[in-house]
């Protein structure tokens, strides 16, 4: 299968690049951003896959730079975004014109084309709420609770639009928090790695005992993702490359290399449930696993993963620093995914680690407080 992949750069999409890549051999993948990251592709593994991978230098928002390869693909997945809350103010048009103007683009492109496409949003769109209320299904009202989350539901809001007037099928994915190798150090886990090996002790938002998140394993959101373009494009499961040698890895430490411990688990992960299809129309996803853990309770275990005893600071309640947003993965499960990674200590462990292989990638970006 042929993918176009826009923000195959950042955290979600390199990740997914290297599982479709080690998982699929006859899956070719151009891979659309802003400017090439060689380095990107050697710690992620991609570059040894040139022939089936491609860079193509492109802007979401400039159609002109990549219509061309949209029309010769079979999906199209939208994981470009303009993140890093701690920067929307002074970044404000670039939000707007990525997660915004782009997302529309790239839709009125794939529906113009007849192209089936895959747009990541996020869970944030469901607005702060505490985790004593019900969990969010798909149905639930859309109302954000910081200006990030605004533009992503902005731009889901116009991407459902446009597939309104389609007959190919579209999916709108919104993931709860992901953990995982090549986040960026503007989020939170990434961050406070950096800082404890700073020797400077990290920091969380008040009330942090009522500040939490639902946490997913990249590994298990490129495994949904998967279920997911095999439904909107009617196809079958593709054909595995295996690797037994190192399926008792942890997680996130063979993404990489696209093992089988990252592709075919044994159990958990995608299950035999026969996929349901998405002929036509739009439909909506949460993907989360329900697996919730304060902020607070993350950052503790990240200092005993490193062996640290730096304390914890609080940090005065900032302008939209949301409690949770607690959707439900039900609908999910519906189309025979269920989560593979369910200990919170394993997905940071083998997170910090990879970290620790690769601190060029922390060591190297400056700043001066954590923003969960």
């Amino acid at each position: 299968m042929d993918y176009l992949i826009a923000g195959g750069n950042g955290f979600i999409g390199s990740n997914l690049i290297a599982y479709i890549m080690g998982r699929d051999p006859e899956a070719n993948v151009i891979n659309l951003d802003l400017s090439r990251k060689e380095v990107m592709e050697d710690h992620m593994g991609i570059s040894q896959y040139q022939g089936r991978y491609a860079f193509k230098e492109g802007d979401v928002c400039d159609l002109s730079s990549y219509e061309h390869y949209l029309k010769i693909s079979d999906i199209v997945i939208n994981c470009a975004v303009e993140s890093g809350r701690s920067h929307f103010h002074e970044r404000m048009e670039r939000f707007i014109r990525t997660n915004i103007f782009g997302a529309r683009v790239l839709a009125d492109a794939c529906v113009r084309n007849n192209v089936p496409l895959l747009h990541l949003s996020t869970d944030e769109v469901y607005g702060s709420c505490p985790f004593t209320v019900q969990r969010k299904e798909e149905s639930a009202p859309v109302d954000p609770t910081n200006p990030y989350a605004t533009t992503r539901a902005a731009g889901e809001r116009l991407v459902y639009l446009s597939g309104k007037m389609s007959e190919a099928p579209l999916a709108i994915v919104r993931p709860c928090e992901v953990i995982g190798p090549n986040q960026g150090v503007t989020n939170m886990i990434p961050r406070t790695i950096k800082m404890i090996r700073e020797g400077r002790p990290p920091m969380v938002p008040s009330k942090k005992g009522e500040r939490y998140r639902d946490w997913i394993h990249v590994l298990d959101l490129c495994s949904a993702l998967e279920i997911v373009t095999r439904s909107i494009t009617g196809r079958v499961g593709p054909r595995v490359t295996e690797d037994h040698h190192n399926e008792h890895n942890p997680p996130g430490r063979t993404v990489i290399s696209g093992t089988s411990v990252a592709t075919t688990p044994r159990s958990g992960g995608q299950t035999s449930k026969p996929v349901q299809p998405i002929v036509s129309g739009v439909t909506v996803l949460n993907i989360t696993s329900e697996n919730r853990h304060s902020l607070n309770s993350v950052v503790e275990t990240i200092l005993s993963l490193m062996g640290s005893d730096l304390p914890i600071q609080e940090r005065r309640d900032e302008a939209y620093t949301d409690l949770g947003y607690n959707p439900s993965g039900k609908k999910i499960a519906y189309y025979g995914w269920q989560s593979r990674y369910t200990d919170m200590r394993d997905m940071l462990r083998s997170t910090v680690e990879w970290y620790e292989e690769h601190p060029d990638l922390i060591d190297s970006f400056h700043s001066d407080r954590l923003m969960p």
